[in-house]
């Protein structure tokens, strides 16, 4: 009884990581379909901002795609790769930068105090990408990046 819970289970939980798959496949093309389609929909003027949008969108589909790549992995080996996650992490906290980057004006007298949580908030992403690029060399180092293999 107990081994057809659990096959019951794993069943139940491959149905979830296969329709999550499905899902992010769907949002990854619509996403990158969207931002080609309004990069050249919005080519009227302002070069500078249709393209950061685009790289913006590209961002969010990339991480996407390694959300994806760690599902697929999961559902053909059964084990949890970390560096996925950590790439994500990096591309996450790129893309912020750029947004930022994006937005910001010159500062004026009346824009300080948001003009210093911006340098602030600039420092600590940058902060969280060298400490992801550092996990990641570990990893990689030290050879520890060795699926987990989740019990079944």
């Amino acid at each position: 009884m107990q081994e057809r819970v659990e096959k019951s289970l794993s069943s139940a939980e491959d149905m979830i990581y296969i329709a999550t798959a499905v899902v992010l496949i769907v949002a990854a093309i619509t996403l990158l379909a969207f931002s080609v389609f309004n990069f050249f929909e919005g080519f009227n003027g302002h070069i500078g901002q249709q393209i950061s949008q685009l790289l913006d969108g590209l961002l969010l589909v990339l991480m996407l795609v390694e959300i994806l790549h760690t599902v697929g992995i999961f559902l053909k080996k059964r084990k949890l790769v970390i560096e996925p996650f950590l790439a994500v992490g990096i591309i996450a906290a790129i893309r912020r930068v750029l947004i930022i980057t994006a937005e910001q004006v010159h500062p004026t007298p009346e824009h300080a105090a948001a003009f210093r949580m911006t340098m602030l908030e600039l420092g600590l992403l940058a902060a969280m990408i060298l400490s992801f690029v550092f996990c990641i060399f570990l990893l990689r180092r030290h050879g520890r990046d060795e699926p987990v293999e989740m019990e079944e």
